[in-house]
């Protein structure tokens, strides 16, 4: 193709309805970019084209890793922006009839590592890929952390980014048609501040004509969990409920139940945290309740920190 980007697809015949995208900052253990990596993998997508990673990445932050081989021998495992491609075929007999504009054909992945630089010229070469293919749907995953009970399942939130007076955009039907689907709530995104290159890619691509819808998935906040097994499982889960399979997460459903279990013993062994998770719940079903009335997705983790604070304040006796 380019100097930026290699087409790896060995006369791949490419026909795809939906390019869904995983892409994530190493920081917060990158839950969307290795959900897509797990589907890749349980489903053997086909890699067809990479972007160049030397002049995406700043390798002191987003470091290569290394690997031992069979024979010891030391190997780099370099990060990659890719494009892998999934026959429907490959997923089984169970797929279901899914949405228009979704499921009518086959799928394109992109996934990669948040990358430091080349932000634009990533969304030129995807908005170039999506006109060849004639791929006008493009599904965003993302997470980000949230007061959310460890042993609840991740909330998901799918967001338009059409605006919210503009009832005849069909990328605004087809986000709600997509939380229906995946049994999650619908909201407008009303996040204002730095950037992650998502929502910065979700932007440029609607700019370009294209469908955006984003599917969420909130994690626990207070868990430093590389990776977020919450999170992941929650994006594979909606993929699944998009498209009517059942994805094997065995590994991630353990992962999850060994984080809980300790968080279960931490809670058990400290009564601050008993405190706050109590605090949480508490304020999780509030938070459940007031969306279903006002489609308000805001969950304030400041409201639940205030709440704890306020058991631990000694009663003013002043009056009495």
């Amino acid at each position: 193709m380019t100097d930026f980007i290699t087409d790896l697809s060995d006369n791949t015949q490419i026909e795809a309805s939906t390019l869904i995208i995983g892409v994530g900052p190493q920081s917060d253990g990158a839950p969307a970019h290795n959900a897509i990596l797990h589907l890749i993998e349980e489903y053997s997508a086909i890699q067809v084209a990479e972007l160049d990673a030397d002049v995406l990445f700043d390798m002191s932050t987003e470091r290569p890793q290394v690997l031992l081989d069979e024979s010891s021998q030391r190997k780099i495992e370099w990060p990659q922006a890719s494009f892998w491609y999934l026959e429907k075929k490959n997923m089984g007999s169970k797929l279901r009839d899914s949405i228009p504009d979704v499921g009518t054909g086959n799928i394109l992945f992109f996934t990669s590592p948040e990358p430091q630089f080349r932000w634009k010229r990533i969304a030129d070469e995807i908005i170039k890929i999506t006109e060849r293919l004639e791929i006008s749907t493009v599904i965003l995953l993302s997470s980000f952390d949230g007061p959310v009970p460890y042993h609840q399942e991740a909330p998901i939130l799918v967001t338009s980014t059409a605006a919210e007076g503009d009832s005849e955009n069909p990328a605004h039907d087809l986000a709600h048609n997509i939380a229906t689907r995946v049994s999650g709530n619908f909201t407008l995104p009303r996040y204002q501040g730095g950037a992650t290159f998502t929502m910065a890619l979700g932007t440029l691509l609607r700019d370009a004509g294209l469908q955006i819808t984003t599917i969420n998935a909130i994690a626990p906040f207070y868990v430093q969990e590389h990776g977020s097994p919450h999170a992941i499982d929650g994006l594979i889960g909606a993929f699944d409920a998009l498209y009517g399979v059942e994805t094997n997460r065995a590994e991630i459903k353990q992962e999850k139940e060994e984080l809980e279990a300790r968080l279960e013993d931490a809670r058990t062994n400290d009564s601050t945290f008993d405190t706050f998770i109590t605090a949480l719940e508490s304020q999780y079903v509030a938070w459940q309740e007031n969306f279903v009335a006002t489609k308000e997705s805001e969950l304030s983790t400041e409201d639940i920190i205030a709440d704890v604070e306020a058991l631990f304040e000694p009663e003013d006796t002043s009056n009495t």
